[in-house]
């Protein structure tokens, strides 16, 4: 058997891109096509069934590994061929999204266009001439609307309703706790999160914790909910235009929350130091002073950049307040860190912005015609879906990685999580209890190493690190085990040969009937 990372190999998991002279994208292969190429298939309508059920289990579809199982019912290898071809789709999935990064928006455009008709290409170019003024429009529209839902929003994550008054939380046997869930966009902080909450502590806590997400208010923004309405087309740019918004709205949460003594959890990248160092500052004296949200980053005519992200209050009404709450206790601060490969996190990205499920839609969309349906299942994608520029995601992985020692310092306790193995739990690689240095598994480590020294400008996994002239997976990654697997070859001939029995058993008459049209 060949070598598998031989040029030739590589260049064939790449999927096929042409540009125009302009350097725009002409065509780009579909995920349908990319996976009938790769088991071998010249055609993807050699295999329509396999091709559509790939199209659905990139997507989520409901019931899509009970339809793998049913594609094969009729095997005497039907359990082992089911599990084979859903472990090609997950390779094929890591694979296609790990090149042509700069044409990020255009891969996930033409996945949530379904392969619809040339005239949403004409209905993309009218919708981005458009966009300033549509943006300008709705912004202007929703000003108003969007104070009051805003507030709404704060009100619900605090759990409080519009006649009730917030008050100093009771921790008469404890510290109330900060905790602080970081790591780069795709990371995989919510699984990490779900595991956390099942332990004895947390179980019972997070009933009455605060829960800070940036991401989750801007899904409930009125002016994001307005535009994602309109389709897909805006997804990059929408998400932009209220990402400030949604971070202002997620500190005003949780200083109100601090100044209170809740138990917080708050979850985002922590890639910005500043904001993070000033933050564990404001938790270490907030049973002493009151705060509020300061003026953030600012640069002046001059060049001079000024970040302030919170401020104490020193009113005197304030100040008489804090004083007769004497025994209050100081936060105890927490630190949980998520790290994975980076092509992978762009991956998990990328199909998260694209899935849909029949199960998130009301009834009444069931008895829709079909064009209809794939119109509100672009909606939904969209509403669920977090965009990120590739870059952004990259620069907010390495900028994490690099800090997290350094973090580690300042607060009680600390944890580092590995999400590299799909279908996994999270793997501990590094914790800090009190006083003592941070202790790593020697083992796992390098997952961090990796991710601090990466080509933030990668266009694909091949450029992510340039010290090892591009190839960034050393033995043992998820890229080498899953992608580059020795026995996926083998995998993949098996697969090819029992689709064929299946969808095309007269595959010499099939090239006989096209080749005469």
């Amino acid at each position: 058997m060949k070598d598998v990372n031989n040029s030739e190999v590589i260049g064939r998991i790449i999927p096929k891109l042409l540009l125009k002279d302009s350097g725009r994208v002409d065509k780009l292969e579909t995920f349908s096509q990319y996976v009938a190429r790769q088991m071998g298939f010249a055609d993807e309508n050699i295999c329509p069934r396999t091709c559509r059920l790939a199209e659905d289990y990139l997507r989520k579809s409901k019931g899509c590994e009970r339809i793998m199982y049913e594609l094969f019912e009729n095997d005497s290898e039907a359990e082992t061929l089911s599990l084979k071809l859903k472990e090609e789709f997950d390779r094929c999935i890591l694979a296609y999204f790990a090149f042509h990064w700069s044409h990020a928006s255009f891969i996930i455009s033409q996945v949530l266009s379904l392969n619809s008709e040339p005239r949403d290409k004409l209905r993309n170019i009218v919708m981005a001439a458009t966009r300033k003024k549509r943006f300008e429009r709705v912004t202007k529209d929703l000003k108003v609307t969007r104070l009051f839902s805003t507030l709404v929003e704060e009100m619900k994550a605090i759990r409080l309703s519009p006649k009730q008054v917030m008050v100093p939380a009771d921790h008469s046997q404890r510290s109330p706790l900060l905790l602080l869930m970081g790591g780069g966009m795709g990371a995989g902080k919510s699984t990490v999160l779900k595991e956390i909450l099942n332990d004895s502590f947390w179980s019972e806590a997070a009933k009455n914790a605060v829960v800070i997400e940036a991401d989750a208010f801007k899904e409930t923004d009125v002016i994001y909910k307005a535009l994602s309405s309109r389709g897909h087309h805006d997804m990059l740019q929408t998400a932009e235009l209220v990402h400030q918004s949604s971070i202002d709205v997620a500190s005003s949460l949780l200083v109100t929350a601090l100044n209170e003594g809740r138990d917080v959890i708050m979850d985002g990248t922590l890639s910005w130091e500043p904001f993070f160092y000033q933050t564990v500052e404001m938790a270490r004296n907030v049973h002493r002073h009151r705060y509020r949200m300061g003026v953030g980053y600012m640069v002046a005519e001059d060049g001079t950049v000024t970040e302030s992200y919170w401020e104490q209050i020193v009113e005197e009404n304030h100040c008489q307040e804090m004083n007769n709450n004497e025994k209050r206790k100081p936060y105890r601060i927490e630190l949980v860190g998520v790290v994975c490969d980076a092509h992978l996190a762009v991956a998990r990205g990328m199909r998260q912005m694209i899935k849909f499920s029949h199960k998130d839609l009301p009834p009444r969309y069931n008895r829709m015609p079909f064009r209809n349906k794939v119109h509100q299942f672009r909606k939904r994608a969209i509403l669920t879906g977090r965009a990120v520029r590739v870059r952004s995601q990259l620069k907010s992985h390495k900028r994490f990685a690099n800090a997290f020692p350094k973090y580690c310092e300042l607060v009680d306790n600390a944890r580092l999580y590995c999400t590299n193995n799909i279908g996994s739990p999270p793997k501990l690689i590094g914790w800090k209890d009190g006083d003592n240095n941070l202790l790593v598994d020697p083992n796992l480590i390098d997952c961090l190493k990796k991710v601090d020294v990466l080509n933030e400008d990668a266009d694909s996994i091949y450029e992510l690190n340039d010290r090892q002239n591009g190839q960034n997976c050393t033995l043992g990654s998820i890229w080498e085990d899953s992608v580059l697997s020795k026995s996926r070859v083998n995998n993949q001939e098996e697969l090819k040969t029992a689709i064929q029995k299946i969808e095309c058993p007269n595959l010499h008459q099939w090239h006989k009937k096209n080749a005469t049209i």
